[in-house]
């Protein structure tokens, strides 16, 4: 029997890359030298570093903010940019506050979590990141009155896709793995921990690639509340 629902939160509930997009949109406007490079591109590069650093977050060897003073300086450095006393600085603040003020729910999101709560569905979430700000976009997505249960990487003490951190967020809605269906956008962070442990899973494939194992289910929306709902259900 159903009793849960598990989700991932960055790229899955939280629209990260919307507003990480916006925020580099803001970056080229500031920096003349990256008006001439596609979004997309300066996108890539920019995730790269982002993640490439996020280890050392996740594993405590550098702050948050240090992580985010490295990944512009980094940045820069990427596209040959000439350093100017206190640009990264006003670069990195500017970024952060375009990248706060654009935070939004993933399209569909908050019908879907009403729906599984009427059903008296738990809802819980398992993420990598720190704690304070994961809290921070559950605000300002208006989604913290939907969550029950919230496992974070910092206060968990383990990281996906470490089977531990699964364990936990399970413990922490008292649920057995056959009672909970795990649903996210990392393959490799969240679907196949998931299964290792025996959940059903979903996978948010929110860019429609070839699956790795077609016999995972799969959507690339949450817009369709009926569908991905029936889904869950099944």
């Amino acid at each position: 029997m159903l009793r849960a629902v598990l989700f991932d939160l960055d790229d899955t509930l939280f629209d990260h890359r919307h507003s990480s997009r916006r925020a580099l949109a803001e970056l080229q406007s500031r920096v003349p030298e990256l008006e001439s490079i596609e979004l997309d591109e300066l996108e890539r590069t920019h995730l790269r570093i982002l993640n490439e650093l996020h280890v050392g977050v996740l594993s405590g060897a550098l702050t948050l903010e240090a992580a985010r003073e490295r990944r512009f300086a980094e940045l820069f450095s990427h596209y040959g940019i000439r350093k100017v006393p206190g640009m990264e600085s006003e670069v990195r603040g500017s970024y952060r506050k375009v990248y706060r003020e654009s935070r939004r729910a993933k399209p569909g999101v908050i019908p879907l979590l009403g729906a599984l709560r009427a059903r008296a569905l738990k809802i819980g979430i398992v993420s990598n990141n720190v704690l304070e700000e994961q809290i921070g976009k559950l605000h300002a997505c208006g989604l913290t009155e939907l969550i029950d249960s919230l496992t974070i990487s910092e206060e968990a003490g383990v990281a996906k896709p470490d089977v531990r951190i699964f364990q936990i967020a399970l413990e922490r809605m008292a649920c057995a793995h056959y009672e909970v269906v795990m649903i996210g956008d990392s393959w490799t962070n969240d679907i196949l921990p998931a299964r290792q442990l025996g959940m059903r899973t979903i996978w948010y494939n929110s860019f429609g690639v070839a699956s790795p194992d077609p016999s995972v289910s799969c959507i690339t929306s949450f817009e369709d509340t009926s569908a991905v709902l029936e889904l869950i259900l099944a």
